[in-house]
């Protein structure tokens, strides 16, 4: 970040490389750095990505991390007057288009004249998590000053600050040292996946409801009951769960017929969904296992490029329909039996409508078991962890 006496600059780095973990921090840090917004968003377009569909899809890149409404408060800067021509059909579609020039200041706030600063829907991050992230960012500005100028006793004309991420092993409050190193990261990721109308999302918002602070209904997940998809891009909310912090992710169907720029999505989730980094939580409706929910498990794994079942508890819904035993009703389903064996046998039941966290608290054992990611549970007797 750099600023003056009338303007903030903050440059995200290497936002649109396909191999790059460090989205996640960096969208948390750009929104801390600009709370409660900024009011304009640069897409700086390369001499070498100016093809039409390079351009539209890093405009969708941005949406999905953003919010839809970004578009209203984007510009589109483009290398020279030839690319300007050949996109400026663009501008019919509300694109707004410009090429770099040493007025581009100047440009930018005549274009911010009248503009309101753009505000974040908070649906992947809660705005709780943004604005801790503002005070630490300014606490360890204010640090940094302090230590240059008993260096040197002269006060620098600029901080610069890099923002990064490696989503899986960093909270948005512990950012360390500057340069090209990556920072690591304590979060666990939890991440839902299944199928349209099984319960991922209010299962996401019992799992929040039980955190250390839990957030408030209008911070949680959308979730209600509906034939179309509710959920239709990756978005993620973090807590403090049992002693550690977590990262809940909701995803939408990736085989839903109506889900747009799926492959989009699926890029999104895999930068949360990597070996060693997550918990995946498979979600199956209890009385409703069907012919695709039998062959998910394969597709996922080859949507998302790696054997997800290592790391993949099944998580059944509607509990509250349960008549007898659970284990009883998975061994009278052949094929449900099966893919609860791919996966090592795990499974867990919820009844979303409960307020009983207690069911949370009996699933994150169940994953401490495991891969031993909580250690509030260490000292705890094991045989509280009963498999329902």
């Amino acid at each position: 970040m750099r600023e003056s006496d009338s303007f903030k600059v903050i440059s995200i780095q290497h936002f649109f490389d396909e191999e790059s973990l460090h989205q996640d921090q960096q969208i948390i840090d750009v929104m801390a750095l600009s709370y409660p917004g900024p009011h304009l968003f640069i897409l700086t377009v390369d001499p070498e990505d100016t093809r039409e569909e390079k351009v539209i899809a890093q405009i969708s890149k941005l949406q999905v991390a953003f919010g839809e409404n970004i578009r209203t408060h984007l510009i589109v800067m483009l290398p020279d007057s030839q690319t300007y021509n050949s996109l400026s059909h663009l501008k019919n579609v509300d694109i707004q288009l410009l090429i770099f020039t040493r007025y581009l200041a100047r440009d930018c706030v005549r274009w911010c004249e009248g503009h309101h600063s753009f505000i974040y829907d908070y649906k992947n991050y809660s705005q709780e998590v943004v604005i801790r992230r503002k005070a630490a960012l300014e606490k360890r500005r204010s640090e940094d000053h302090l230590h240059q100028v008993k260096a040197d006793n002269t006060q620098p004309m600029s901080e610069v600050y890099e923002t990064l991420l490696a989503p899986g092993r960093a909270t948005p409050e512990q950012h360390n040292g500057n340069g090209g190193h990556e920072v690591p990261d304590n979060l666990l990721n939890i991440i839902l996946l299944g199928r349209t109308g099984t319960g991922k999302s209010a299962s996401a918002n019992t799992i929040l409801a039980a955190g250390t602070t839990p957030l408030s209904s209008c911070l949680l997940f959308k979730s209600e009951i509906a034939s179309l998809p509710v959920t239709t891009r990756c978005e993620a909310k973090i807590i403090g769960l049992f002693g550690v912090q977590v990262r809940v992710i909701d995803t939408p169907d990736f085989f839903h017929d109506r889900l747009q720029n799926c492959q989009a999505h699926i890029e999104v989730c895999r930068r949360y969904c990597q070996p060693g980094r997550c918990v995946v939580l498979l979600v199956l409706q209890l009385g409703r296992f069907t012919k695709e929910e039998e062959e998910m498990l394969e597709k996922l794994e080859s949507k998302l490029g790696w054997k997800i079942r290592e790391y993949t508890t099944i998580l059944l819904t509607h509990g509250e329909n349960l008549k007898g035993s659970l284990k009883q009703y998975i061994q009278a389903c052949a094929p449900l039996q099966n893919i609860v064996g791919m996966c090592g046998n795990r499974h867990h039941l919820f009844s979303n409508p409960s307020k009983d966290k207690n069911q949370v608290k009996k699933l994150m054992k169940k994953i401490h078991q495991q891969w031993k990611v909580f250690p509030k549970f260490d000292n705890q007797q094991q045989e509280e962890c009963v498999i329902c």
